[in-house]
């Protein structure tokens, strides 16, 4: 099967399973990509892409300014599938439109992070997260040197303050030195796989510098959903950016990597497998 062929299934199986909350929304979406998938030649319609872009595009100025990333992220794949449909070499056609989407939108993120946000350079946004977002709750006990009765306690004064119950106390959280260190290295982290995957993405594949970084194009964006995804478990953006980069890749092995890690990318969101974790580290609520 050919990465366009592949990168399209996903993506047609993306847009059934994580349709837009609103039914008038989600149903037609739900629809059109049902049928292209259940009908194989419909994978490679116009008709059927044209109308994807357009239930996919109203559904984000339908919810404007409130519509998640990824939803931009899905309406402009879909556009691109169209655009590519309408070449000569749909495959090749898809295959930049999908590295450029890849790059840019991790250009953009290390931009509006790295360069306008100073409350991520310095390491509150990944301070506040860990003690305050349940998402990553699993990963501030198991890392950052809490137990799940320390992060709930944290929980509950936030609560109690904004609510006006409580003032807030002079200590504030309960913020374990272990805890600065893990949200100093996610901060390091994030910034730095992002960078390169903008950049391997972005950059072309000739002279000295670009050949080197693109060699890690594929790898570079495995490891930042394998890592990211664990934890934040925002499944459609991961699914979108599995996809688009299967349907750039040329190599096989890595489409096989890009498929398993687009199902993990669900299997993090299903099997409780952080909570084992703290468990057997005896971390667990009492």
């Amino acid at each position: 099967m050919s990465a366009f062929s592949l990168g399209l299934r996903l993506l047609a199986l993306t847009l059934l399973l994580d349709a837009s909350l609103h039914w008038f929304e989600r149903v037609p979406v739900m629809m059109l990509a049902g049928t292209a998938l259940l009908v194989p030649w419909l994978l490679q319609s116009r008709a059927i892409w044209i109308a994807l872009t357009l239930a996919t595009g109203a559904s984000v100025i339908w919810d404007f300014p409130f519509a998640d990333n990824h939803d931009h992220l899905m309406a402009f794949s879909c556009l691109a599938v169209v655009c590519a449909l309408h070449t000569r070499d749909p495959e090749r056609a898809f295959a930049t439109s999908a590295r450029l989407l890849i790059g840019l939108a991790f250009l953009f993120a290390v931009i509006w992070k790295v360069g306008l946000s100073p409350e991520f350079r310095d390491g509150r946004f990944f301070r506040v997260t860990l003690l305050t977002d349940t998402r990553f709750a699993d990963l501030a006990v198991m890392a950052g040197g809490l137990d799940w009765d320390r992060w709930e306690a944290n929980g509950d004064l936030l609560a109690d303050t904004l609510s006006g119950r409580e003032p807030w106390p002079e200590g504030g959280f309960d913020e374990p030195p272990a805890l600065r260190r893990l949200a100093t290295f996610a901060t390091v982290y994030t910034g730095a796989i992002e960078a390169f995957v903008a950049l391997a993405f972005l950059l072309p594949p000739t002279g000295r510098f670009g050949g080197r970084i693109a060699r890690f194009r594929d790898a570079s964006l495995l490891l930042f959903a394998v890592t990211t995804y664990a934890f934040a478990t925002v499944r459609g953006f991961g699914w979108l950016l599995m996809v688009l980069g299967v349907s750039q890749c040329e190599s096989r092995r890595m489409r096989v990597a890009y498929v398993a890690t687009f199902f993990l990318i669900e299997a993090y969101r299903s099997v409780p497998w952080s909570d084992a974790v703290i468990a057997l580290m005896g971390r667990g609520p009492s």
